[in-house]
C-alpha cells in the first residue's frame, strides 16, 4: 500500500496545506516549528496508538480535516471498500476515517493496528525517548509498533536468530552504521538490548550513546519491513556523516519495498536521498513571530537553481560552483598541492580557471568522495553540465588499481580513461630528481606513522625548493613529472576552446 497524497486542513500549523503529492521517498526541510512535524503527525493518524489526537486540531477553528489518498490497498481494506484505491477523510477528534462510497454511503475505516505484521506506519520520531526497556521478549512485545522503543530487546532477540528473515542484513547494517552488533543480552529477569565485549561481559544499550537506540531500532525495522510507511524525524541526529551515509543507503535500498517521509536539517540527508529519481523534496515554511503559526508547503522544483538554493539554506556552500567547469580528484594532498600550485600554472595554464583539484586524503576515500560528487551533480540536476568533466587520478600501486577498477565497474557509462592510475606507485616519484635519495629512504620506511610524518616534511621541503627559484623548479618538474603534465594536457584537450560556465537559472 502507498500514500499517494495528503491534505491537512486546520490541522496543527496548517490552515490548508493543499494536496501534497508524495513519492516513494519524501524529504521535508524547513526551520524549527515550520510545520514538518505536522505532516508526519497527519500521516501517523493512519495508525492506532497515537496519543492525545485532540491536541492536533488547530485552535479556534470550526472544522479540521485530514484527507489521504491511498493506492494499492492491502487485501483486507480493499475487500472492505471493494476498491484498490481510496480517498479517506478523518476529523482529528474522530477515532476512524470515512470513505465515501460511490453509492453515496459512508464506510468507516479504522486506523491500522499498532501490532506487526498488520501495522502500516513505522514511526521513528525524534521525541521517542525510552526511560526503561522491557526485559520481556514474548511475541506480543516483539510485534508491538509503538512510539517508544521499550520492546527493543524482543525485536533484537528475534533478529538474533540466523533463520529469521533480515538477520544477515541487520548484522551487516548494524556493523556498518553503529560499528558493532547490538543484540539482546541476558539479564536477571529476561533480556535487554546491548552487546558483548571481547571478554564475554555485556554492555547494555542504556550505557551507550543517546542516539544508538534510535538508530538500532530503525535498522531493525528497515531490514524486515515491506509495504510500510516510515515516518522519520531528523535521521542525522547523533550520527557521524560516514555512518549517516550508510544509513541513507539502507533507506534507499529499503525504498524498493517501502515508502518514506523524512524531515531533516541536514544537507547530507537531502542531497543523498534527493539524488534518487523517486524522491520528492518539500520546503515547509511559516512566517516568523506569527502566532498561531501558519505553515506552507511546496515541492522544490527539479531544477538546478531551486535545488542549489535549498542546499544553501541548509548550510552547503556553492561559492565555488560558478568558477569551475570540471573536477580532478586526487588521492593525496601532496599530489593536489604540486598539480594545483605548479604543474597547471606552469605547463597547462588553460586549466587554471576551469578545473577544481580535490584531495581525497587516501586511496580508500577516493571512491566515496567521487560518489558524493556524482550524487551532488544528480541532486542539483547539473549532471548534463558536468557530463565527462570529472577525472580521478590515483597512485599506481595495488590500492590505486583496486580503486580504479571499482570506479569503472560502478560507473560504466563514464569513459574508462576518466579513472586512471599514474605510472608510478607513489606520487613522490614525480618530485624533482634532486630529492630522489630522500624519496627512496622515506618510502622504504616500515612504520606507517613515521612514514606519514616524513612524507609531510618532504612535501614542505619540495614546496619551499620550488618557490625559491621558479625557473629551476619548472625545468626540474618538466622532466620528473612529464607523465603527469602529459595527462593534464590530455584533460585540457577535452574542454571546449571557449570557456563554458554551467548555468543554474530556473
Amino acid at each position: 500500500m502507498k500514500v499517494k497524497s495528503i491534505r491537512l486542513e486546520n490541522f496543527r500549523s496548517f490552515v490548508d496545506s493543499g494536496t501534497i503529492e508524495l513519492g516513494q521517498i519524501n524529504v521535508l526541510i524547513g526551520a524549527n516549528n515550520s510545520g514538518k512535524t505536522s505532516v508526519l503527525r497527519g500521516l501517523h493518524q493512519l495508525q492506532q496508538g497515537l496519543s492525545e489526537p485532540h491536541t492536533d486540531a488547530r485552535v479556534n477553528t470550526e472544522y479540521q480535516l485530514i484527507t489521504i489518498d491511498l493506492q494499492d490497498l492491502v487485501p483486507a481494506l480493499a475487500n472492505q471498500l471493494r476498491t484498490n484505491n481510496a480517498t479517506i477523510i478523518k476529523h482529528p477528534h474522530a477515532q476512524h476515517f470515512t470513505y465515501q462510497h460511490p453509492e453515496n454511503r459512508q464506510i468507516q475505516v479504522q486506523p491500522f493496528p499498532n501490532q506487526a505484521p498488520n501495522h502500516f506506519i513505522v514511526p521513528v520520531l525524534s521525541k521517542r525517548k525510552t526511560t526503561a526497556y522491557s526485559e520481556v521478549t514474548n511475541l506480543i512485545q516483539a510485534n508491538l509498533v509503538g512510539n517508544d522503543m521499550s520492546n527493543l530487546a524482543a525485536i533484537l532477540s528475534r533478529l538474533a536468530n540466523p533463520a529469521y528473515p533480515g538477520h544477515h542484513d541487520y548484522i551487516e547494517a548494524c556493523e556498518a552504521i553503529v560499528g558493532f552488533q547490538v543484540t539482546a543480552v541476558p539479564v536477571h529477569q529476561g533480556q535487554l538490548p546491548g552487546t558483548y565485549l571481547p571478554d564475554g561481559s555485556t554492555l547494555l544499550i542504556s550505557q551507550m550513546g543517546e542516539g544508538v537506540p534510535n538508530i538500532v531500532h530503525l535498522i531493525a525495522s528497515l531490514v524486515v519491513s515491506k509495504n510500510k510507511l516510515f515516518l522519520i524525524e531528523e535521521p542525522e541526529n547523533d550520527l557521524h556523516p560516514t555512518a549517516l551515509k550508510a544509513l541513507l543507503d539502507l533507506i534507499i535500498k529499503s525504498s524498493i519495498d517501502n515508502q518514506f517521509v523524512i524531515s531533516t536539517h541536514s544537507n547530507i540527508v537531502m542531497s543523498h536521498l534527493g539524488a534518487e529519481e523517486n524522491c520528492h523534496i518539500f520546503k515547509v515554511s511559516a512566517e516568523k513571530s506569527k502566532l498561531p503559526p501558519e505553515a506552507k508547503i511546496e515541492r522544490v522544483l527539479d531544477r538546478p537553481g531551486a535545488r542549489i538554493a535549498v542546499l544553501q539554506e541548509l548550510g552547503y556552500s556553492f561559492a565555488d560552483f560558478d568558477l569551475w567547469e570540471g573536477w580532478l580528484l586526487l588521492e593525496e594532498s601532496s599530489a593536489e598541492s604540486i598539480i594545483r600550485k605548479y604543474l597547471i600554472p606552469w605547463f597547462v595554464p588553460s586549466l587554471e580557471k576551469r578545473i577544481r583539484t580535490v584531495s581525497a586524503a587516501g586511496a580508500t576515500k577516493v571512491e566515496p568522495t567521487f560518489t558524493d560528487l556524482h550524487r551532488l551533480m544528480l541532486f542539483t540536476h547539473l549532471q548534463p553540465a558536468y557530463a565527462g568533466r570529472a577525472w580521478v587520478r590515483v597512485d599506481g600501486d595495488e590500492a590505486g588499481e583496486e580503486t580504479v577498477a571499482k570506479l569503472r565497474e560502478k560507473y560504466p557509462t563514464i569513459t574508462p580513461d576518466h579513472f586512471q592510475t599514474y605510472p608510478q606507485p607513489q606520487f613522490e616519484y614525480f618530485y624533482p630528481k634532486v630529492f630522489e635519495a630522500k624519496i627512496t629512504t622515506i618510502l622504504a620506511t616500515q612504520n606507517k606513522d613515521d612514514k606519514r610524518k616524513a612524507k609531510t616534511a618532504l612535501l614542505i621541503n619540495v614546496l619551499a625548493w620550488l618557490d625559491e627559484d621558479h625557473e629551476r623548479g619548472k625545468v626540474a618538474l618538466e622532466k620528473s613529472a612529464s607523465d603527469v603534465i602529459a595527462d593534464l594536457k590530455n584533460i585540457a584537450s577535452q574542454f571546449p576552446q571557449s570557456r563554458v560556465v554551467p548555468t543554474y537559472a530556473e
